[in-house]
């Protein structure tokens, strides 16, 4: 009999999913179906459902993807964070190199958040009841693609 855990591990673990909204279960069904590993996150303070997947990259050893869905089950935000780190004397020079990626790139913008000089990506994505699983696949797929390509570029920008 394999290990599901203790008891109260368990009951956390059913009040999460029956609590989940519909998009994100939909999301997660799909997941399941195709054997990806995911983790469902606390939500946020406004109710939202938060999913991690983490995927390794040729060229991002770990590219992991939030998935932030909103209440009314019709849209979803998607970042990764934390994708480089740009020293304070570096920070004026990744203005241009991310907007080069971004012009490079659909679906996903580049952006750095100040508050901790970090670049990420962002994706965000309306959908219908029906069709909320695939279109959060395809978005995952679109976005660790993206991440991973991009990646060189940003790196090559801190080291010149």
């Amino acid at each position: 009999i394999p290990n599901m855990g203790t008891p109260s591990n368990i009951e956390e673990r059913e009040r999460k999913v029956l609590h989940m909204l519909s998009s994100t279960q939909q999301f997660i069904d799909i997941l399941e179906a195709k054997g990806t590993k995911y983790t469902v996150d606390e939500p946020t303070s406004n109710g939202k459902d938060v999913l991690t997947v983490s995927y390794g990259g040729e060229n991002m050893s770990t590219i992991r993807c939030r998935f932030f869905f909103d209440t009314d089950c019709q849209s979803v935000a998607i970042r990764v964070f934390d994708i480089v780190k740009i020293p304070e004397s570096k920070l004026e020079a990744m203005y241009p190199v991310v907007n080069a990626v971004n012009n490079k790139f659909r679906f996903a913008k580049f952006c750095i958040d100040t508050k901790d000089s970090t670049i990420q990506a962002e994706m965000d994505a309306a959908f219908r009841a029906n069709d909320v699983g695939e279109i959060c696949r395809e978005l995952l797929s679109r976005g660790v693609n993206i991440c991973d390509e991009a990646y060189p570029d940003l790196m090559k920008a801190l080291w010149t």
